[in-house]
């Protein structure tokens, strides 16, 4: 059975970087990455996040250095057409407010699941996650999140009506149509050297692409300016 500290945390905004929640576009990606989980770590994160933090809070300093929120950045420069010229990323960041809770801040980012795995191929799931959790496997969490998480940004989104939803990671594409969208039912765009996956959950484009980085991802310029010009048509048609 799962524990009231688990179901807490994760019915929250806890596992996001954050931003602004009244913002045109989402990020989301499966979770955050780093070391597995020890006692020390399952105290602190499993702590609840009631309000969405931001890369303008101290424990987010310096997040435009990791290369996918970088790609982020390269994504919102080419949706907007931000100019760039001779900026670093934290001036980029500074200068847009790039997931600044602000009313003016750009963009919100977040997690489909918040506990953090250094990786799905190193997914270890011990005693102590399944003390913490009430969940005796990763499949049984990863469902409960895609089913009760899911729901509670449903209804984040009908509240603040995003435009888009950006998720990365197509080994996951059918459990974010499931978490955003309540349903696995979406259509398939083929955008040349990758596969683009959406649908329309009320007023808002759920799109999944393939991870931003990798050899098979969207891992240059020229990969991610098609994708934005993708999903910039098919908001255009929606």
């Amino acid at each position: 059975m799962v524990t009231e500290k688990f179901k807490n945390m994760a019915l929250s905004f806890a596992g996001c970087d954050g931003g602004n929640l009244q913002s045109e576009v989402w990020f989301c990606g499966m979770e955050w990455g780093g070391t597995q989980n020890n006692d020390e770590k399952i105290a602190s994160d499993f702590d609840a996040q009631p309000e969405p933090t931001s890369w303008q809070d101290k424990d987010f300093k310096g997040s435009w250095s990791a290369q996918y929120n970088q790609k982020i950045c390269w994504f919102l420069h080419y949706f907007y057409d931000l100019y760039w010229e001779k900026m670093s990323y934290q001036q980029f960041v500074e200068t847009y407010k790039i997931m600044y809770r602000k009313p003016d801040g750009c963009g919100f980012k977040m997690n489909m699941f918040p506990i953090r795995f250094k990786g799905r191929k190193d997914v270890k799931w011990d005693e102590l996650l399944d003390k913490a959790t009430g969940f005796d496997s990763f499949h049984a969490y990863r469902e409960w999140c895609v089913t009760h998480r899911g729901e509670f940004f449903r209804e984040q989104m009908r509240k603040n009506q995003p435009k888009l939803v950006m998720c990365t990671g197509i080994e996951e594409k059918e459990n974010f149509f499931r978490f955003f969208a309540g349903e696995a039912n979406y259509q398939t765009l083929d955008c040349g050297r990758f596969t683009l996956f959406y649908a329309m959950h009320g007023n808002t484009l759920v799109c999944v692409s393939p991870f931003w980085g990798g050899k098979n991802g969207i891992n240059s310029y020229e990969k991610m300016e098609v994708l934005v010009r993708k999903v910039q048509d098919l908001l255009r048609k929606s």
